[in-house]
């Protein structure tokens, strides 16, 4: 019995002490894990998604965020948020990862083909993140910003991994908002940001392919006072 009354004992205060430990995290870090449960919810109703996901911030100093397939859990790290500006530049990473978590939702083996070809499936994620970010309210080009920032360069030989080359990723993006979304290249909010005009210096070869390929289409402003106004890119 005494030694039950011990164990009892320790168990309550390892308890507590976990418990207490948890309140203070969640005080510290309660703005960020309300933003990121808000940004969250707002894209899943908005885009009419049925499939139940979650949202977390964790603490660890990890410049990530991913989908977990087992519990359909999207957590963005801290990490990641010296890299982040604006509510727009957080949707754009947070819809990547739902359309990570929709195929996880399509089932075993989708996840296997995603496993044999996970760079497929990044780029997959990135347009269909952009969709995302339209159906809720958020500014696409942020994706252009934010996959500008963080995103790596690794040569040809050297790219083996998990995700495409980041300027391969940015032109996909670009194409798919200029053929679909060409409003926001019209009206470009991001037009003097410093890493949308990073992208702009560095890609100019792939965007006049862009532009090329699907001439005469050109962005078109959503503004009726700037009807004739051109894309702002060149």
């Amino acid at each position: 019995m005494k030694k039950f009354l011990i164990g009892l004992f320790v168990f309550i205060v390892a308890s507590s002490a976990c418990f207490a430990d948890s309140v203070y995290l969640l005080e510290k870090d309660a703005p960020n894990q309300q933003k990121v449960m808000k940004i969250g919810f707002r894209i899943l109703n908005a885009n009419q998604i049925e499939n139940r996901m979650t949202f977390f911030y964790s603490t660890q100093n990890e410049v990530n965020a991913a989908a977990y397939a087992r519990s359909k859990t999207i957590v963005v790290y801290k990490g990641l948020l010296p890299f982040i500006d604006d509510e727009n530049e957080i949707a754009a990473v947070i819809c990547h990862e739902i359309a990570h978590g929709l195929d996880y939702f399509a089932g075993y083996w989708r996840r296997v083909a995603m496993g044999f070809n996970p760079k497929k499936y990044e780029r997959k994620a990135d347009l269909k993140g952009v969709d995302l970010m339209v159906n809720a309210g958020y500014n696409p080009v942020a994706m252009i910003v934010v996959l500008n920032k963080i995103c790596e360069e690794p040569s040809y030989f050297e790219n083996g991994g998990s995700h495409p080359a980041g300027s391969e990723r940015l032109s996909a993006v670009y194409e798919y908002i200029y053929s679909k979304y060409p409003a926001y290249l019209a009206d470009n909010d991001y037009k003097n940001n410093l890493y949308y005009q990073n992208f702009l210096l560095t890609s100019k070869a792939a965007r006049e392919k862009i532009r090329q390929k699907y001439n005469p289409v050109v962005p078109v402003s959503n503004k009726k006072s700037d009807s004739d106004k051109s894309e702002q890119d060149k």
